[in-house]
């Protein structure tokens, strides 16, 4: 097997091979940053906690800590815990392991699908520019970015993103495709708060910079299709020894309020 792998689409990133009943194995593209990015492997983890509860209850909040950067170069193996199967509602855990040790901690909670009253108290900013109207600024073949520029929102850091590839029509996997995005625009979101930070990413002028995602936790609202544009929108709200929290919405296009996210982050200047 010829490690990093050659992945160019979300289907071949989430792609498990189990190995029992309860451990499953993934493989990683190669990042220019040189760890992998943690969406992934927070997607991979959340695919092997699917593959070991009924489809009739679906994900409703995920929990996640990465725990030590992940390499490309190995497999990465999932082993996840049936910590309870209840009527109402399946809880799991899931560890990501390489040679090195764990690299993420998660837990999953399902619920079984339930009737009731649909509210939403959440909108789209105002004066969002539609996609169409901005650049690609891309770091992967599997997502198309979309990001808003600096001071057209009123607060917060926003990006919109679509899986690139063929539409899928595999309901089951939304939930993968938005978690694997929603770890983009929390990073930025959070770094704004730094009193070094100057608006811009800019590796040769910018003072010294360490970033690493150190929690991240997931509340799914509605389904949507992530091969059509979903907004990430995300407020930094503190910065406290050298730890940065970032919270945010996720949108369909059509205003739809999908998810909730927030991330905490390690950043040192």
């Amino acid at each position: 097997m010829n490690l990093p792998a050659d992945i160019t689409t979300f289907e071949e990133l989430i792609c498990l091979t189990p190995t029992s009943e309860d451990e499953f194995t993934a493989q990683s593209p190669e990042y220019t940053w040189g760890r992998v990015y943690g969406g992934q492997v927070v997607a991979q983890a959340l695919n092997a906690a699917k593959h070991t509860v009924d489809p009739s209850y679906l994900v409703h909040s995920i929990h996640a800590y990465f725990i030590r950067g992940g390499s490309s170069d190995e497999l990465i193996r999932f082993e996840v815990d049936r910590l309870r199967d209840g009527r109402s509602f399946v809880t799991r855990r899931v560890v990501a392991l390489q040679s090195t040790g764990a690299i993420l901690n998660l837990s999953a909670s399902f619920q079984l699908v339930e009737d009731g009253p649909k509210v939403q108290n959440m909108s789209l900013p105002d004066n969002l520019p539609s996609p169409e109207e901005l650049e690609s600024e891309n770091w992967s073949t599997i997502m198309e970015r979309r990001v808003v520029p600096e001071g057209v929102l009123a607060t917060g850091h926003g990006v919109w993103i679509r899986l690139n590839g063929e539409n899928s029509k595999d309901e089951t996997t939304y939930e993968l495709g938005l978690v694997y995005a929603s770890d983009d625009a929390p990073f930025d979101a959070a770094a704004r708060l730094h009193p070094e930070f100057d608006g811009t990413w800019d590796p040769e002028n910018a003072p010294s910079f360490f970033g690493a995602s150190l929690d991240h936790a997931v509340w799914f609202h509605q389904k949507s299709n992530p091969y059509e544009w979903q907004f990430h929108h995300h407020v930094g709200v503190t910065h406290m020894g050298n730890r940065g929290l970032a919270t945010g919405a996720v949108y369909s296009e059509d205003g739809i309020y999908l998810a909730t996210v927030n991330q905490e982050i390690l950043q040192r200047f």
